[in-house]
């Protein structure tokens, strides 16, 4: 990114690939935004905005509709209506503030600028962060208190972002559920607010994915259109505030949810809120998701030390869950590992069920040791059969939960949230922990440590099955525990952190029932995603659709994407081929009864994993095209493009079709070399050019039916 700033007219010029971001300073010191949107080659081509926007304070008038004024932080300053960022009340009980420039710095790809209030002893720092050449900006706030009485945060969001007025937009934001995440919803702003919000505490997604996207007149497509985008990076309540005020002025705000989270600041304190990256795509959405896929491949995932784990290929994974549930013991684990070895899996996971009393989800939560009765070497045993095997030892883990009928709850009744007054609600037959406290979370990052270490884990899967239902903190001091939620994600993270520093080539697992955190947040400590616990593979291709605009599909996983033949969400029976293919589009998992499946599936799936081990080079490190939507046909198409453009994968699924004799329409291809010949692996070859304009003729029928086909650019 490229941060420019002129100091004769006094404003800031980010410039950050095909986007470009201004705003500029007042004569009475107030920051208001000028400009997001289409690269400007020339900081001289924002000067009309800059004689336009900053003019004097007029302290008696209203706002001119003409020239609205979008301040760059706003706190309700005088005829300001808008979604505030900060509210803050003062110890003297008078509310808000006036921030006002007072320096800034540029520091590598890095602007900061200090502001103060014109009265009271509060600080903010705004930070803008580029990558590279991204079109991409990261905002977020640190806000200092150098009074000497306790100031109350009452809302502390990360960042602004105003698009240009007087033009009809529509928003396009995920929403959902358990098992069905990543609902792609879409309608036209009207004149009002459109909130965008979790308040479960434990949790940032699933109902709401911390996103959103904005484009004129709603006529960006996959392809085409200019789309306005931003992504929260924050793993618990959020709120993203979408308002279209008068005269068409669209803003969006997004943070922390200001929902009973008061956050005091001793004298001396600082809180930094969690950052907020706004982008900006002149061709669509698929161009949106090629911007987050580079983003997070070469920027955010984990590294690793002994190897580039962001860009390496992820393990065929076999999970213990859909088998044996429960029911898991050392017995079924060596007999499994016997098995999985010769398919060619690279990693074996025992999911729940591995502690003492563990044999439903009654009990056992909390009690993080193997189970003797079912275990009775010890997990080393079934570690040292995976690693005798060449295979990877993964385990799954709930830690921020527990269970009444564990040792943990009987020793520590009070570290459950809790109002003391209310009888707590169970979910799952289970209570969360108080994480917000930091001896939990020092006794979490303690076990967790040990477990890793002693159970010579390559891999962890963190799970959390369940929402907080009694907000309570009551050994806090009362003015403290509205700060719960906050201080439950501030302690999460660092738990996270903490793991990917102490152990940066372990395989970490989010997990979250489902895909209910999968957010940016977590993307730079989690190499893979639990990305539903829906398995279903006709449910999948709205699911993966959804997904596939805003994550990586090799880190798309969960228990078993070759999942049981009649999965449990729907009981529908579906194909062994048309399971392996979708196990190709992710992370591949197998969730099979080997013991019990017959020689045919054992050969079908060890030649799935022989021929993915081939793909998945290609596969991992692509583009995905969402060429067909199952939400409009009774078909899905993914086109994985290899990042280089030099191969590409084609995925078709179908369910429900009829007179399938009729001829379905050529699909073209996109993301392709128009100048390359690229070579079918069944003998065909077609120019870059014909594939994205002519296309592929494919034949689907009936339910359940698949088609992958494999392209190179012929060299």
């Amino acid at each position: 990114m490229k941060i420019q700033y002129d100091a004769e007219q006094r404003f800031f010029h980010l410039q950050a690939g095909e986007m470009s971001y201004a705003f500029g300073i007042a004569p009475d010191g107030r920051l208001l935004n000028l400009y997001w949107g289409p690269v400007l080659e020339t900081p001289q081509a924002l000067s009309p905005l800059v004689e336009e926007v900053l003019r004097p304070f007029q302290s008696s008038g209203g706002v001119d509709q003409n020239t609205p004024l979008n301040f760059e932080v706003p706190t309700r300053e005088p005829w300001d209506y808008s979604d505030p960022v900060l509210w803050v009340r003062h110890p003297d009980g008078n509310r808000g503030l006036r921030l006002l420039y007072h320096s800034h710095e540029i520091v590598n790809n890095q602007l900061n600028l200090i502001l103060r209030d014109e009265h009271y002893p509060v600080e903010v720092e705004l930070h803008y962060r580029g990558w590279g050449d991204l079109p991409l900006l990261t905002r977020w706030l640190t806000v200092r208190h150098s009074g000497n009485q306790p100031l109350q945060l009452q809302a502390v969001k990360s960042a602004a972002w105003h698009v240009p007025a007087g033009l009809d937009y529509r928003l396009t934001h995920l929403s959902g559920n358990w098992g069905c995440e990543y609902t792609r919803n879409q309608l036209m702003l009207t004149q009002a607010r459109t909130v965008l919000q979790n308040t479960r505490v434990t949790s940032s997604a699933a109902q709401q994915t911390p996103f959103f996207a904005l484009d004129q007149d709603g006529a960006a497509t996959e392809k085409a259109g200019e789309v306005y985008f931003g992504m929260l990076h924050w793993g618990g309540d959020f709120n993203i505030t979408i308002e279209q005020q008068f005269g068409k002025r669209v803003s969006v705000t997004g943070g922390v949810n200001e929902f009973d989270s008061d956050y005091v600041l001793q004298p001396g304190e600082s809180f930094e809120t969690p950052e907020f990256t706004g982008g900006f795509s002149t061709r669509g959405f698929e161009h949106m998701s090629e911007i987050l896929y580079d983003w997070q491949l070469d920027a955010l995932m984990p590294r690793g030390q002994k190897s580039d784990k962001a860009h390496a290929t992820r393990p065929v994974i076999y999970n213990s869950w859909y088998p044996y549930e429960f029911s898991v013991d050392e017995e079924n684990c060596l007999a499994l590992i016997d098995k999985c070895a010769p398919l060619g899996v690279e990693l074996f996971v025992i999911d729940d069920g591995w502690m003492p009393k563990r044999i439903n989800d009654r009990a056992g939560l909390g009690d993080w040791v193997a189970d003797p009765a079912r275990f009775p070497h010890g997990m080393s045993a079934v570690a040292d059969a995976c690693h005798a095997k060449g295979m990877l030892f993964g385990l799954w883990v709930e830690p921020e939960m527990v269970n009444p009928d564990s040792e943990l709850y009987r020793a520590h009744p009070d570290w459950i949230i809790q109002i003391p007054t209310r009888k707590p609600s169970l979910q799952r037959h289970q209570l969360v922990l108080n994480l917000a406290r930091d001896e939990i979370r020092d006794w979490i990052i303690d076990w967790l440590d040990q477990l890793i270490r002693d159970f010579h884990l390559d891999y962890l899967k963190w799970d959390m099955n369940r929402y907080v239902s009694e907000n309570g903190w009551p050994d806090a001091a009362i003015e403290d525990q509205p700060s719960l939620s906050i201080r439950y994600t501030q302690n999460l993270m660092s738990i996270w952190k903490h793991l990917n520093e102490a152990f940066p080539d372990v395989l970490f697992e989010n997990c979250a029932a489902g895909g209910g955190r999968t957010n940016f947040a977590m993307v730079p400590y989690a190499d893979r995603i639990n990305r539903s616990d829906n398995a279903d593979p006709v449910d999948l291709m709205v699911l993966h659709e959804g997904f596939s605009m805003l994550f990586v599909p090799k880190t798309a996983g969960g228990a078993g994407n070759i999942a049981p033949a009649a999965h449990h969400i729907h009981q529908r029976p579906t194909p062994l081929d048309f399971r392996v293919h979708w196990g190709m589009t992710g992370s591949m998992s197998i969730g099979i009864n080997l013991l019990t499946a017959s020689e045919q599936e054992l050969t079908t799936l060890q030649g799935a994993i022989t021929e993915f081990k081939r793909l998945r080079g290609d596969l991992q490190d692509a583009y995905v095209y969402r060429i067909a939507s199952a939400t409009k046909n009774p078909y899905a198409l993914f086109q994985y493009v290899r990042r280089d453009r030099g191969a590409f994968t084609l995925f078709a699924f179908a369910h429900g079709m009829r007179c399938w004799n009729l001829p379905m329409p050529r699909f073209r291809m996109r993301g392709l070399d128009p100048k390359a010949v690229y070579c079918c692996e069944d003998g065909r070859s077609m120019t870059g050019e014909a594939l994205m304009n002519i296309g592929l003729s494919l034949r689907l029928k009936g339910d359940c039916d698949s088609v992958m086909s494999v392209w190179r650019r012929q060299e």
